[in-house]
This record gives C-alpha cells, sequence and structure tokens, in this order.
C-alpha cells in the first residue's frame, strides 16, 4: 500500500505541474485567434536608430544579412555589424564590406577596455573584437559604450541570419514612442524552408508558434512579453537604465526580459512587422541549440524566482514571468512522469507475478491508465494546440500533417532539456555553440554527436516499450488499453529520434 500511496501522490503533483503551463497554453491559445494592436503616435523626426547585426563566425549570411538591413526604409539608421569572428575569413568579408561602403578605419578605438578594430562611415560601421569574451552578451555591452557615445536613440537588434520588414523601423518607432515605460518592441520571427524540408518545416512550426500564438495571446491579455533574443527595437535609455546586457550569460534575452520588468519598464509584441531566418540544418545542431537555451533559461530561473516573488509586480505579470522562467523545467517533471510510469508498470507486473488481490491490482492498473496517461495528453496538447492555432493563422494548411513529427521532435529533446536544467541551476561553465547558418541552401554541416543523449535515450525506448507492453498485457479494459497506445504513439517514436539522431 505504501508503494501505491507514493505514486498516487506523485500522480497528483505532476497533474498539477503541467496543468500549471497547459492552461498558459490554452489561454495564449484562444486569445490569440483575435490578436490586440497596441497603440501609437506619430514617431518624432530625426531619432537615430542603430540597426545592430551581432555575428560570430557567420560569413554564410553576413553579407545579404547587411543588404537586407539596406532595404530598410527609415532615412536616419546605422548599419553596425557588432562581430567577435575569429574565422579569417569572415574577418576579411567585413573589411570587404566596409571598404564597399566607404568606411574608413578609426585606429586606436577601445571601448569597455577592449581593443576595438572599427571602420565608421555615415551609415555603415563594422565594430570588431578579437574575442568571442562573454559571448553574444559580451559582444553587445562592448557595443553599448559605441552607442551612448554616439548618442544613438534607438538600436534594432538583430542575428546574423535574419532579414527585416523594409517599415520595420518606422512601425516599431509608432509603438515604442507611445509611452515612455516601454522598453522594448519584439517582432514576429518566421523561418525561411523549402519545399521539400521536412525537418526544417518541423522546426519552422514549433518556433513560429511562439510569434504566432504564444506572444499574439500574452499582448492580447496584457502578460509579460518576452524579447526573444533578436528582431526587436530598444529605447536605448532604458536598456542603459536596467544595465544592460550581462556579459556572459548564454541567454541574454531572457535575462534582460526580467530586468527590464523589475525595473519598471515592460515590453510590447508587434505582430504586424515580420523577420525571416533560418532554423538549424540538421538535428544535432538542433539538440545543442535547445542545450544552450534550456541551461541558460535554469540560470535565469534560478537568479530571479525570489526577486519577482518579491517584487510590486501585478498578480499578472508576475506570473506570466514566472511561467516564462520556468518554461525549460517542464522537461524535469516529464522525466518524472516517464520513471512514475515505469515504476507503476512495474508495481503492476510484480502484482500480478505474487497474485496480489484484484482490487489492488486493478487499483495500480487504473492509475497507470486513467491518471498518468490523461496528465502526458494533456501536456501533449497544451503543446499542440499553439501548432494548430499558428497553422489556421498562417493558412499553411499542409503544416497540419506535419504536427505529429514536430510535437515528436520537440519532446525527443527531453533529456538534453532535463541534462541542461541541472547544469544550468548549477552554473556549470559552458562554451558557446554558434547554430550554423547555411544561408538557406542545402549541405552537409557537422555537428558532434551526442553519444551519452543516444544511449541514454535508446535505454529509454528500451524500457518503455518494456513498461507499455507489460502495461497493455495487463490493463483491466479497453479503454485503459487506448491510454496506453496513445501514450505509447507520444513517446516511442521521440524516443526514437533521439536514439537515432543525437
Amino acid at each position: 500500500m505504501l508503494v501505491s500511496t507514493v505514486l498516487q501522490a506523485i500522480s497528483v503533483l505532476l497533474l498539477l505541474y503541467f496543468a500549471g503551463f497547459a492552461v498558459y497554453n490554452y489561454a495564449y491559445s484562444i486569445a490569440a485567434l483575435s490578436p490586440a494592436k497596441p497603440p501609437t503616435v506619430s514617431p518624432r523626426p530625426g531619432a537615430r536608430v542603430a540597426v545592430v547585426v551581432v555575428s560570430f563566425n557567420e560569413r554564410e549570411v553576413l553579407a545579404d544579412t547587411v543588404a537586407g538591413c539596406e532595404r530598410l526604409s527609415y532615412p536616419d539608421k546605422t548599419i553596425i555589424v557588432g562581430d567577435d569572428s575569429k574565422d579569417p575569413e569572415t574577418i576579411a568579408l567585413l573589411r570587404r564590406l566596409a571598404v564597399e561602403r566607404g568606411c574608413v578605419k578609426v585606429e586606436g578605438a577601445r571601448y569597455a577596455d577592449t581593443d576595438i578594430e572599427l571602420w565608421e562611415s555615415d551609415g555603415f560601421v563594422v565594430f570588431h573584437r578579437a574575442d568571442n569574451v562573454g559571448f553574444k552578451a559580451g559582444n553587445l555591452k562592448t557595443l553599448e559604450e559605441y552607442l551612448r557615445e554616439r548618442a544613438f536613440d534607438y538600436m534594432y537588434l538583430l542575428d546574423a541570419d535574419w532579414r527585416p520588414q523594409a517599415d520595420a523601423i518606422e512601425r516599431c518607432l509608432e509603438v515604442i514612442e507611445a509611452d515612455e515605460d516601454i522598453g522594448y518592441v519584439q517582432t514576429k520571427r518566421l523561418y525561411h524552408h523549402g519545399r521539400t524540408d521536412h525537418f526544417q518545416r518541423c522546426l519552422a512550426i514549433n518556433e513560429e508558434a511562439c510569434y504566432l500564438v504564444d506572444l499574439a495571446g500574452r499582448q492580447r491579455l496584457g502578460h509579460m512579453i518576452l524579447f526573444s533574443g533578436c528582431c526587436a527595437l530598444f529605447n536605448l535609455r532604458s536598456l542603459y537604465a536596467v544595465g544592460g546586457f550581462r556579459a556572459g550569460h548564454l541567454t541574454e534575452d531572457i535575462d534582460l526580459s526580467n530586468r527590464f520588468y523589475l525595473a519598471g519598464y515592460r515590453g510590447v509584441y508587434l505582430e504586424s512587422v515580420a523577420n525571416v531566418g533560418e532554423v538549424p540544418p540538421n538535428y544535432k545542431a538542433f539538440r545543442r541549440q535547445q542545450e544552450r537555451w534550456a541551461i541558460g533559461s535554469a540560470r535565469t530561473f534560478k537568479e530571479y524566482l525570489f526577486p519577482v516573488l518579491r517584487s510590486r509586480l501585478d498578480l499578472r505579470t508576475k506570473l506570466s514571468l514566472l511561467r516564462q522562467n520556468a518554461y525549460y523545467t517542464a522537461a524535469l517533471g516529464i522525466e518524472v512522469s516517464v520513471l512514475w510510469g515505469l515504476l507503476a508498470a512495474a508495481h503492476a507486473g510484480l502484482g500480478k507475478m505474487r497474485g496480489w488481490p484484484a482490487p489492488e491490482h486493478d487499483l495500480i492498473l487504473s492509475r497507470a491508465g486513467y491518471v498518468l496517461v490523461p496528465i502526458m495528453v494533456l501536456a501533449l496538447f497544451s503543446g499542440a494546440l499553439p501548432l494548430i492555432v499558428a497553422t489556421i493563422k498562417k493558412r499553411d494548411w499542409i503544416n497540419l500533417l506535419y504536427i505529429p513529427a514536430a510535437c515528436w521532435i520537440a519532446l525527443s529533446v527531453v533529456h538534453t532539456y532535463s541534462i541542461a536544467n541541472i547544469k544550468g541551476f548549477r552554473r556549470v561553465a559552458q562554451t558557446w555553440f554558434v547554430t550554423p547558418k547555411t544561408n538557406r541552401r542545402k549541405g552537409r554541416v557537422r555537428v558532434a554527436a551526442a553519444r551519452r543523449i543516444r544511449a541514454f535515450s535508446m535505454l529509454t525506448l528500451v524500457l518503455l516499450a518494456a513498461a507499455y507492453l507489460t502495461a497493455y498485457r495487463l490493463a483491466p479494459g479497453s479503454a485503459a488499453r487506448t491510454l496506453i497506445t496513445a501514450y505509447a504513439v507520444l513517446w516511442i517514436p521521440s524516443m526514437l529520434i533521439a536514439s537515432l539522431k543525437s
């Protein structure tokens, strides 16, 4: 009976844990169907905007991204490539771009106690530091001093592979100048993929749901708006007031979002402005990208849990901010639920072998079939619903056929997320992984395999398959068997993907 009681208690806790995340997914999915347009004003003329492109050994995309930035229609803009590459070909490309645009090299440039190779003209700047100290956030932190010295008012921030909408700056200025409490305007990110790029389409479906559904729903409900790393316009006065970027943070976006809100500023999501970029070219690159995001998010969750709880933020903003910080910790709950399922199946099998009384035996099976599986179905559907709503909003109906695969791919990195959470909580030192960019061209991109994750996933696959077969054979009725089958359909393909592709 003790084992039964423990399993029952765990199932209740898991139900509450996943329900907390699911409520937000359901709410945002419904709210996103009628998105809210933020208030706008006519922006003051002459505001100086720095269009900052952050790059690190990304020569494949830089020239085309710079050309895309030059098509921005706002007149008072300066394109600044903030680069800390070590790749000689990337550095040579940047120098060539600078010379072609009439830049002059500034000798002896030094910012944030760092020697800078600086090329300047009226509309284009190359700001190159020799080392990637502090990662992307360290690059931006060094650049802040230059932006302040040159008296820029706003910064439109892009990663190296993003092409912005032509009138993006004007549209963002109309929003950010409507209220002095707005620290940044996050715009929509869409992803390029070919008709036959099936894996990239699955990744794009997952990523675009964040912008078409999650952020759109938050804007509608007045919840916290995440700065998602790029494609955002910042009021530099507000950025300086909250301390700017923190060098060395793996997820400088979530960290900065917390500090904006805790300082009394807020973000706005502008769905009408789109930028187009790339998804990772293969599964291994995708897994490494997600690992970095999860490590940084776990660190942010740990650092800001109590500051957010103690803050004077209204309850709605506080809860949505906590949900954002805890987003990747859901993987830990999923791991517990998988272990729960294995224990429940083993306990049921043991009960059958030892001839336990039918009521006790049926009780365990009932819990395995009617408690755990609905929890996981709830978690799955709350993740799948935004993908469905995003497909409806885009009217790209073929995506409906890809949603199951998109869900399997998302769940296949659960072990990666869990280990990354532990690293983030412990603040284990990490290196920066640059997601490979192909400039929308097909080709082989080499990323080292994760053999331990692959072996762990394969072991999980074997254990789950055995547990499902045991539970299915011992299930007391067709309803329980149906639920067990649904659970197997969720997890077997996910772990198979992780076993083969990690």
